[in-house]
């Protein structure tokens, strides 16, 4: 039996293109952040969510980039997104948020939890910005662990005024996770329901927390700032793409088998001499 030196050429070159495209997935574009240092990466999900205050999987949450919330509350975000399949672009976004609340160990009626949003609708669109909520901006408060402490707002140029426009849904447990083994307060958020909030457009995000147990503390948020300064909010970057820490996890094996293949080959070569 002999193999071709062309058919040889082309296993080789198959395995390193498989290496090649993993490698590629970990290159991200430019983060630019609305206020300057605060930014966070957007990435595709891998893992699905299901919405119920827990990890469902130790893994639920590792393909997801993670922000420290600033001040003395120990607290961080972790955000991903799906997006939907349309015929003609921008795409929907179902986005998701995961905030965990390491020293908060209790359940009081005035912890409090806030999401600022601002969107833009069509690809190509500025974001409007400045001192106080616009059209694009959206604020949802969330207080005491508690459906009915939940309150929607949209912005009017001026203020915010009470919205139901979009959609939220939030889910919190009194519980321990992979990133801490002591029981604290994880909360799932997915927000929905925006028609043309599309993978192209820009959009910024800030999130605040309060823990009545340590009201000394105040409440502190990412970026420190307003939630009625556009300005102050961080960037939400969005990137077509799976998280590379994550993807590294996959690339490993495929490295394997890449070099699996090229010792078969190898010694297939051996075995029936220097091939025709």
């Amino acid at each position: 039996m002999t193999i071709s030196l062309s058919k040889t050429k082309f296993m080789v070159t198959i395995s390193i293109i498989m290496v090649c495209s993993l490698c590629l997935a970990s290159i991200t574009g430019t983060v630019i952040a609305q206020k300057s240092g605060y930014a966070v990466e957007n990435y595709h999900l891998l893992n699905d969510v299901t919405l119920d205050g827990t990890w469902t999987t130790p893994i639920e949450w590792a393909d997801a980039e993670e922000r420290q919330i600033d001040g003395d509350l120990n607290a961080i975000f972790r955000v991903k997104k799906i997006v939907e399949a349309v015929t003609a672009p921008p795409a929907p976004v179902t986005q998701y948020i995961l905030i965990e609340f390491f020293d908060d160990t209790t359940n009081d009626a005035g912890d409090y939890l806030q999401i600022c949003l601002a969107a833009t609708f069509s690809v190509g669109t500025d974001l409007i910005g400045g001192t106080s909520p616009q059209d694009d901006c959206f604020k949802w408060d969330y207080v005491g662990h508690t459906e009915t402490g939940l309150s929607s707002y949209s912005g009017d140029g001026a203020a915010w005024i009470a919205s139901t426009y979009g959609s939220i849904q939030i889910k919190d447990t009194l519980g321990t996770s992979p990133l801490s083994d002591t029981p604290h307060w994880i909360v799932e958020v997915r927000i929905l329901g925006f028609d043309g909030y599309g993978q192209g457009s820009p959009r910024w995000i800030r999130i605040a927390a309060y823990d009545e147990s340590n009201a000394g503390a105040g409440v502190q948020a990412w970026p420190a700032g307003s939630a009625d300064v556009p300005d102050d909010w961080g960037q939400l970057e969005m990137i077509p793409e799976f998280i590379p820490e994550f993807a590294s996890w996959m690339i490993l094996p495929m490295v394997a088998m890449a070099s699996f293949a090229i010792i078969i080959v190898r010694k297939r070569l051996t075995k029936n001499g220097t091939p025709t």
